[in-house]
């Protein structure tokens, strides 16, 4: 069962949370306070569809699920390279360090509240990251099972976890001779496996099952400032939201979006050009790259898939200072982990950069899939001109 809570109780949850954390009675306990909250209503999943996310997290009902059990171990860790794997064709966009507003003005429509505060924010440094999101022939050139139900070369992986991504950025590191970001000793499971028909904790939407999908039981991060690793990574969600404003003023970088409730599904002229959404998907993912990218190159920031970030979202403001803040990256733990851009078979209102979505990070959806950065560093980056990277067949360009 889906229950979905507005961002402006996820506190009151948070630390329900901790105090009841096997779930009990965490239903009731839900919705009474969701429907207290007079800024927010909520609904269970016979009202929504998949498509129809709240304003931040999406929860599942665990009660029946045991804690992670990583007594376990792997046979060997996830991330060692079998000599199987190949360098995947990425083209890498150079995005220079600067400074945005990050989240969106109160008139935004289908805004949430807190979660989307405006903030200054200041990134000290460059990165590049993938033009598209990462597709299901990238993924496997790192001989990691392709779990995707919709089986495309060209289309996004999905059904992938936070740390299954992240398994796979640490084999292209090793691959291209970079250290790596993240540690799997806590994690136990197989990265990239499907799950078997019937899975307690699952539907044909996704496997909520923390004991059967690749899990970990501590911080996997190798580095405590993230933007420090010189390896692959998921990008931060001030990262991820930079490159995809890319400069822009507006709503999108096709315009601005106008108010559509969220069980309706109107046509958005400013995401026809530039994203796959609700009216003109067809319920369905697509192939990366088949329409407009914004001002930086970045194909399907979004609609299409969700994208994983790093970044623990409780619904909380990234930060309470009205001062510029430097290379943010929120809370180093908690529950769920975001996930930006939108997804296809979302209201057009909701397909912005700003627009937050939760979810645990051993979760597999079937329409969250991620694109990898990598931090560069003064002695590696490039000129303004469009270059190749020694390291890599892939090509880079540069934002302008």
């Amino acid at each position: 069962m889906h229950f979905y809570l507005c961002p402006d109780v996820q506190h009151f949850y948070a630390g329900y949370v901790k105090q009841y954390p096997a779930g009990r009675f965490w239903m009731a306990t839900a919705i009474t306070m969701c429907c207290l909250a007079s800024a927010c209503s909520c609904s269970s999943s016979s009202n929504r569809t998949d498509s129809q996310d709240s304003d931040s997290l999406e929860f599942r009902d665990t009660s029946s699920q045991e804690q992670h059990d990583t007594s376990s171990s792997m046979s060997q860790p996830p991330d060692v390279l079998s000599g199987l794997e190949s360098q995947p064709e990425i083209k890498w966009i150079d995005i220079p360090s600067g400074n945005f507003d990050f989240g969106s003005p109160e008139s935004t429509p289908c805004r949430a509240p807190i979660a989307e505060q405006p903030l200054q924010i200041v990134l000290t440094h460059s990165f590049i990251i993938s033009d598209s999101e990462i597709t299901q022939s990238q993924w496997k050139t790192l001989d990691i099972q392709n779990p995707s139900k919709i089986a495309d070369e060209n289309t996004p992986v999905t059904f992938i976890n936070f740390y299954e991504a992240a398994v796979w950025c640490n084999k292209l590191s090793k691959l291209e001779g970079y250290d790596i970001c993240y540690d799997f000793t806590s994690c136990s499971g197989d990265a990239g496996a499907s799950y078997p028909e019937n899975l307690e904790q699952s539907d044909s939407f996704s496997s909520w099952n923390a004991n059967y999908n690749f899990n970990c039981s501590n911080d996997i991060h190798l580095y405590y400032a993230y933007y420090q690793c010189p390896g692959y990574r998921l990008p931060t969600v001030v990262e991820w939201e930079y490159a995809a404003k890319a400069g822009t003023m507006t709503h999108t970088y096709g315009g601005d979006v106008h108010y559509t409730a969220l069980s309706y599904c109107e046509e958005e002229p400013a995401l026809n050009d530039i994203a796959w959404y609700c009216f003109n998907s067809n319920d369905t993912l697509h192939p990366v790259k088949q329409k407009l990218p914004n001002p930086w190159g970045l194909y399907d920031m979004l609609g299409n898939a969700y994208e994983w970030t790093d970044y623990f979202f409780d619904g909380q403001p990234l930060s309470t200072t009205e001062a510029l803040v430097a290379d943010p990256v929120g809370p180093k733990s908690g529950l769920m982990k975001d996930r930006r851009g939108g997804v296809f078979s979302q209201t057009g209102c909701y397909v912005r950069p700003s627009r937050p979505l939760g979810g645990y990070p051993y979760t597999k959806f079937y329409h969250t899939g991620f694109r990898p950065v990598r931090t560069l560093f003064e002695e590696t980056s490039t000129d303004s001109d469009s270059s190749t990277d020694s390291t890599t067949d892939s090509s880079r360009d540069s934002a302008d």
